[in-house]
């Protein structure tokens, strides 16, 4: 209400406004034209572009006002325009504020802005809502840093003053450095300084000339820059004076002098290692085309003359002796080894300082793409991941903060494979910040898209900790979604069930009393539920008929659809033997069409011995709800589908056969069968249900005799598909033994079908020759005793067929191709040319 309220003022304060305005060009158009033609006032207002105000929570509308004054005839005599803008403020908002909402409020009080524009706005306030509190981040980094009693009653009127300290010694320029400082933290500075050419160079040559000589100094100067770098407005300045380029030269040398003094502190070698950053082959250009900030200046005195210089050399510049440097370990005096570790714990603590700052600096320019790019290039994964070795929780959070923005490019992700990245973040996922953890989550949710890398942090024992972090609700989402990626590998998911993610997902979903479900458990708990290993610990405990109970109660098809993987294993399939009835039911019943899916998946896969097909299909009148769905118009392939493997499942029930053939729902699959020639999936299960019942002495005859499905058999026997020409092989033998004539037939077509190419070169011949005759003559090739008394092989000679085939053992029969047998069977199973009908 309280933002209701602010808003409606600030809207009533804007019209107010606009009509004092929207007064004062009235006054001055009639004092500009003759007051007697003016019959008309027009004003139009043409709402433009929305932007987000630089320093408060609002938004800000940009629009144009025109008034025209109209004579007669609605001519225009006078107009003008103007481009106003109007500051649309949020005060109430926050992190948990609700975008949509919010956007819809504001387009109801504010009417310059058009409904359609709602996605725009509210995308307007999702920025502003994510956006960095500058202040905030400002005073955070400012806890860093330390020069207290000298950052007090800067001011912007001695900024002149600031300038002249730049060019003295090194405690002036710290102190100079600290003013600016002062002065950049306040906002409302920066447009100032940006446009403030002569300071900004300032910094920007003393930080490339002496931020080695004080890391104090470096601090300030880096920090100077960050301020700028929190608004996308002022990245040009960093841009334009390579900051970024620099930053990160620093940080490769700060990184190598922290191993420098790790090892004098303990005793060993300095290692002399390389640097990290990849350096482009210099150019030959000339010294004009080089920035002006890059060139080194010699270090003028505060009066401005130049006489008094040494001409020894440049104090302060980089070409000096690193050893006079303020910030080592080495002293001119002899120290004690508490000494030394004291001073080694101090430089150490300003360093990381200085790091958090640069590295902060990199991330908030790295918002531009082809910055991005650059610093990849320049192998700034490589210094984040040696970041990773500090100990600085602060410093941590903000590495891995960056390597996440980055882990979204693909080559960004192999070269932090490549840098051993995984390793270093099993060791930090052992911290107790749950800030950082989280972010080394989300870090690892990106890294978890490839392969490989999922493969390594199995390896390196990544999942237990995962599996332990589920308890946890900060991480629990984060957590799901990397044990779902993990899943997806087959031999990852027998790991799963040495863990006890499979206890603490089904307490999780007892604990859930509504019907929506986390998607991404359900997602994970149909992957797993693929092995038998971790669908037996769903299964115990009564853990079925929970998950029954839940399915049937929301109809979940999610939950249903796991439930189905689960009954695809041999050793549980028993468990479902009480639940068909339901299971049954629901699919009469239900009115989700997903849900009766999984359910008719369920009941196929339940190919079991005991139970009574035909009785079921009685009790819920199964037969008559296959018939009315199957001749809908609109129902889905996958619907059809799941129908016809259901089945072919009930068909190894002999009762349930005859009462199938009875029905006349073979005929109907020859329907389906016509209807969905193109899709082999169906074309398959429906020869696999005709398999089933010709495999049943009592319905054998009823397929051969009272059914057109030997005809199609013939036809599908010149299929593309590898698989239906074996099933088809195997319905035609098993015909042949049951049939004297269609046996003779599918001899003839088998001929014709193996010889078609020779049959088609003879006819063409023939046809050369006889072209004139009108009488049509049989060739002698076509004579049907000829071909039957040539069979070499019986068909008595064949193997008996099983009475009810599994439908795995169909498919994996060899085929029978003429080439692939043995010469002395060479008629029995060709591949023949569909009929054209007649038998």
């Amino acid at each position: 209400m309280l933002v209701i309220i602010i808003n409606f003022l600030s809207v009533l304060l804007s019209l107010l406004l606009l009509l004092s305005y929207f007064f004062y060009l009235v006054c001055r158009i009639f004092r500009n034209m003759d007051p007697e033609d003016a019959k008309f006032l027009r004003t139009d207002r043409r709402p433009g572009t929305l932007d987000v105000h630089p320093t408060l929570n609002a938004i800000v509308l940009n629009y144009e006002l025109e008034v025209q004054i109209l004579g007669d005839n609605e001519n225009i005599i006078y107009g003008e325009k103007h481009s106003m803008k109007k500051i649309i403020e949020l005060p109430m908002l926050n992190t948990r504020t609700d975008c949509h909402a919010l956007a819809r409020e504001l387009l109801s009080q504010c009417d310059l802005i058009h409904p359609s524009r709602l996605a725009e706005v509210e995308q307007t306030i999702y920025y502003l809502k994510k956006r960095k509190n500058v202040q905030n981040t400002i005073k955070d980094i400012n806890n860093v840093i330390k020069n207290s009693s000298e950052t007090n009653g800067a001011n912007i009127n001695n900024l002149n003053e600031y300038i002249e300290l730049l060019y003295e010694e090194l405690p002036e320029k710290i102190k100079a450095a600290s003013y600016i400082l002062q002065l950049a933290k306040d906002p409302e500075n920066l447009e100032s300084l940006s446009k403030n050419e002569t300071i900004l160079s300032a910094l920007a040559r003393v930080l490339r000339e002496d931020w080695k000589r004080s890391i104090v100094l470096s601090t300030n100067l880096i920090f100077t820059f960050f301020c700028f770098s929190t608004y996308s407005c002022f990245h040009h300045v960093i841009l334009s004076y390579k900051i970024g380029s620099l930053c990160m030269e620093i940080i490769d040398y700060e990184l190598r002098r922290y191993d420098d003094w790790k090892a004098v502190t303990e005793g060993g070698k300095p290692p002399s290692e390389p640097s990290l950053i990849r350096r482009t082959c210099p150019s030959s250009a000339s010294m004009t085309e080089i920035h002006k900030s890059r060139i080194p200046e010699p270090v003028r005195p505060k009066s401005g003359h130049f006489g008094d210089i040494a001409k020894s050399g440049l104090e302060g510049s980089i070409y000096d002796d690193l050893s006079t440097s303020t910030d080592n370990l080495d002293d001119k005096k002899q120290l004690t080894e508490e000494e030394k570790i004291k001073r080694y714990r101090t430089l150490i603590r300003k360093q990381e300082q200085l790091l958090r700052v640069a590295f902060y600096l990199l991330l908030n320019i790295a918002e531009n793409e082809n910055v991005e790019e650059k610093m990849s290039k320049k192998n700034i994964i490589g210094l984040l991941a040696k970041a990773l070795d500090r100990e600085n929780e602060e410093l941590l959070v903000l590495v891995v903060s960056f390597l996440k923005k980055l882990s979204v490019m693909n080559n960004n992700v192999y070269q932090m494979s490549e840098l051993h990245v995984l390793e270093k973040l099993a060791k930090l996922l052992k911290s107790n910040n749950s800030d950082l953890i989280h972010l080394i989550l989300k870090l690892l949710f990106n890294l978890s898209f490839d392969g490989e890398l999922r493969a390594q942090m199995v390896s390196l024992g990544f999942l237990p900790k995962f599996v332990s972090l589920l308890t946890d609700d900060k991480q629990q989402e984060t957590v799901m979604k990397l044990l779902y990626h993990l899943s997806y590998d087959n031999d990852v998911k027998t790991q799963f069930a040495y863990t006890d993610c499979v206890s603490l997902i089904f307490d999780m979903l007892e604990l859930s009393v509504t019907e929506e479900v986390d998607q991404v458990m359900l997602a994970l708990c149909i992957n797993l539920s693929m092995n038998p290993q971790n669908a037996q610990l769903m299964v115990d405990n009564n853990g079925l008929q929970s998950l029954m109970t839940r399915a049937f109660r929301y109809q979940d098809a999610l939950l249903m659809k796991m439930i189905r993987n689960i009954s695809e294993h041999e050793s549980l399939k028993p468990n479902f033997i009480e639940f068909v009835g339901d299971l049954a039911k629901a699919v009469i019943e239900s009115k989700k069409e997903d849900f009766i899916i999984e359910c008719l998946g369920v009941l196929s896969n339940l190919n079991l011995p005991d139970l009574d097909w035909a009785e079921i299909f009685k009790h819920f009148d199964m037969i008559t709800w296959f018939k009315n769905v199957v001749k809908r118009n609109n129902v889905e392939p996958d619907f059809v589908l799941e129908i016809i493997v259901l089945l072919g499942t009930a068909a190894y029930d002999e009762s349930c056969a005859q009462l199938i053939c009875n029905s006349d729902l073979l005929q109907l699959l020859i329907e389906l069968l016509k209807f969905h020639q193109e899709d082999d999936e169906i074309v398959l299960q429906i020869i696999y249900v005709f398999l089933v019942i010709l495999a049943h002495e009592s319905t054998v005859q009823y397929v051969i005799n009272k059914t057109e499905a030997p005809a199609y058999l013939i036809d599908l026997l010149q299929d593309n598909n590898k698989n239906i020409r074996k099933v088809c092989n195997t319905c035609l033998n098993m015909i042949m033994d049951n049939s004297t004539s269609w046996a003779e037939r599918i001899r003839i077509e088998r001929f014709r079908h193996h010889n078609e190419q020779w049959l088609q070169m003879v006819d063409n011949h023939q046809f050369d020759e006889e072209e004139e005759q009108e009488k049509e003559i049989e060739p002698v090739f076509m004579n049907t005793g000829y071909i039957s008394s040539n069979i070499v092989t019986s068909l008595a000679d064949l193997d008996a067929m099983p009475k009810t085939p599994k439908k795995s053992e169909v498919l994996s029969t060899t085929e029978n191709d003429y080439f692939e047998r043995p010469e002395t069977s060479l008629l029995q199973d060709f591949e023949i040319e569909s009929l054209d009908g007649s038998i």
